[in-house]
């Protein structure tokens, strides 16, 4: 949960130095955040994940060539890159290992169908190289404030958009998941 609220924290720090000094000092902010939260992770003895090293790699190499280049381009290009190895790993566990990841990720809280499992995790990996591919649109096509806008406000708030309107379709599933948890805790 502290991940959460670190990388709340590291957009508004991104959003903070980019209005203030511009895009060159706000990536120099996400790379040494995420630099901070290797180091915050590996202090608090957990285990660094795939998504973790993966950031890293190219928030150094695309934020790097941000610098190196003077050339906003390259860390226009992080977010994309995030959120396709996100549905390339989404489309791999589907395919490969046959595996629904939303379920891998929630399943052990809430009981659904197959089909409903199917159907959350290839929406989310529709949804994620669909907002990947509008990133790129967004950075090639329009201002940067447009672009840091969009990366700060809008891709986020069209994930979380989507988080509710399933949790809300389904929300039977997480219902019943609640009502076994309230039972579990009052025995």
């Amino acid at each position: 949960m502290w991940r959460v609220f670190y990388n709340a924290a590291l957009v508004v720090a991104f959003m903070a130095t980019y209005k203030t000094a511009g895009i060159f000092a706000a990536t120099v902010v996400v790379m040494a955040g995420v630099v901070g939260e290797i180091i915050v992770t590996l202090a608090r003895r957990q285990r660094v994940d795939k998504l973790q090293w993966t950031g890293l790699c190219l928030v150094l190499v695309l934020g790097g060539s941000t610098l190196l280049f003077h050339n906003e381009t390259f860390i226009k290009w992080r977010p994309t890159g995030v959120y396709w190895l996100i549905a390339g790993a989404f489309l791999t566990s589907l395919m490969v290992a046959k595996r629904d990841p939303v379920r891998v990720i929630i399943g052990r809280w809430v009981s659904a169908p197959d089909a409903v499992w199917r159907f959350l995790s290839w929406s989310w990996f529709v949804a994620l190289v669909a907002v990947g591919a509008v990133n790129i649109v967004v950075a090639y096509t329009m201002s940067t404030d447009t672009w840091v806008n969009w990366r700060v406000f809008v891709a986020p708030g069209s994930l979380l958009a989507l988080a509710v309107a399933q949790a809300t379709w389904h929300r039977n599933y997480i219902l019943t998941a609640w009502r076994d948890h309230q039972s579990e805790e009052a025995m």
